[in-house]
């Protein structure tokens, strides 16, 4: 019984590690887009600041 249960445990502590492994991409993914719509974000903002500041020239 007590190795059954020890193999059990053992198992499922893998699993575990696994699934944060994955977490741990999908995270690691979502951050990559996050840091990229801010740069893009970023970027219209002073694009749009530009074109009002260009357009009271006029």
């Amino acid at each position: 019984m007590d190795r059954q249960h020890y193999e059990d445990n053992a198992y499922w502590r893998q699993r575990y590690l696994e699934f944060c492994y994955e977490l741990g991409d999908i995270i690691n993914e979502q951050q990559d887009l996050i840091l990229s719509i801010q740069r893009e974000n970023k970027r219209l903002k002073r694009e749009n600041w530009n074109l009002r500041k260009t357009k009271r020239r006029r």
